[in-house]
């Protein structure tokens, strides 16, 4: 099931997917100063973010999200290996587009580490077109129209 983040049975695993999941495709990130358990609550803390998990159970998956005027940015989104394939992915971007719509969003913006080939299918597979590359940070932007 998908549900809304419960800070106090989610965030260690969120913070371990993001460092076993994520992190390694960012080759331009810190991961010193901004994978620690603490920046990324505060992370979650702005952000909306959804798990997939079995019931109230410890999740194996999330999204964060961020609106921003008339745009819903995906933060981050990430799958245990073990889950993965299994349409979980699907639901979450799901969940969180719905949120955009709910919110009046025209647009849903990402970034997508450039090293990170199977996220960059996924996108495309959704209906996700390449805005522009970002040298500094080695990342492609990414964006979809609502509605």
């Amino acid at each position: 099931m998908i549900r809304k983040r419960l800070a106090s049975v989610d965030d260690r695993v969120i913070h371990r997917l993001i460092v076993e999941q994520l992190v390694p495709f960012s080759r331009k990130f810190d991961v010193s100063s901004s994978a620690t358990f603490t920046e990324i609550r505060k992370r979650l803390n702005r952000n909306v973010t959804y798990v997939a998990a079995k019931g109230v159970r410890r999740p194996f998956g999330f999204i964060t999200v961020l609106r921003k005027s008339r745009v819903l940015y995906v933060d981050m989104l990430a799958i245990d290996p073990r889950e993965q394939s299994r349409g979980w992915g699907q639901q979450l971007m799901n969940v969180a587009e719905a949120y955009g719509n709910a919110e009046r969003c025209r647009t849903v913006e990402l970034l997508v580490d450039d090293s990170n080939e199977k996220a960059f299918r996924f996108y495309v597979g959704r209906g996700y077109s390449v805005k522009d590359y970002i040298p500094e940070i080695a990342c492609y932007r990414m964006t979809k129209s609502l509605r």
